[in-house]
């Protein structure tokens, strides 16, 4: 399971890497092409404004995994042994519940959006959406990883 969850990780690196250098490059197309050729491309704003959400919903599952995101640890830190392991498994499972929330109503939205057409590429919005519900499936399995992991006693549950 550990394996799993490195590879994933990195492939989330990765991409995040990728995503964040193709924002960077499209919005330095659009300060560009509006500055100097005074002619803005009309598509430079969409597909920065799709790549940072991607981003986004992507990296909020690596920093979930690999515990970046921003978190009041002062308790965790205070307690030790069983009392530590129970706080671990109780945060993991508000994070799964607002993971289920977050992948049901993504299901949703990319139902929605299956009908529906971004106005300067024209690229079917399912298309952007469906980055919710993956995160969401993302989230799902790191927070059941890591709680079966603290249960056995592998981690320490920060």
């Amino acid at each position: 399971m550990k394996k799993l969850d490195g590879i994933l990780v990195k492939l989330l690196f990765y991409i995040c890497g990728f995503l964040m250098f193709l924002m960077t490059a499209v919005v330095t197309a659009q300060v560009v092409s509006r500055y100097v050729f005074d002619n803005p491309f009309s598509w430079t704003e969409e597909l920065g404004r799709y790549t940072f959400v991607w981003v986004s919903f992507l990296g909020m599952a690596a920093a979930i995994k690999v515990g970046s995101h921003i978190a009041l640890d002062m308790l965790v830190r205070a307690l030790k042994g069983l009392s530590r392991k129970i706080l671990a498994v109780f945060n993991n499972l508000l994070v799964l519940i607002f993971a289920v929330f977050l992948t049901i109503s993504g299901f949703n939205l990319v139902e929605l959006g299956a009908r529906q057409h971004s106005p300067s590429l024209g690229l079917p919005m399912d298309i952007v959406y469906i980055v919710i519900p993956i995160s969401g499936l993302l989230l799902i399995y790191f927070v059941l990883s890591e709680t079966i992991q603290v249960v056995i006693g592998k981690e320490d549950g920060v």
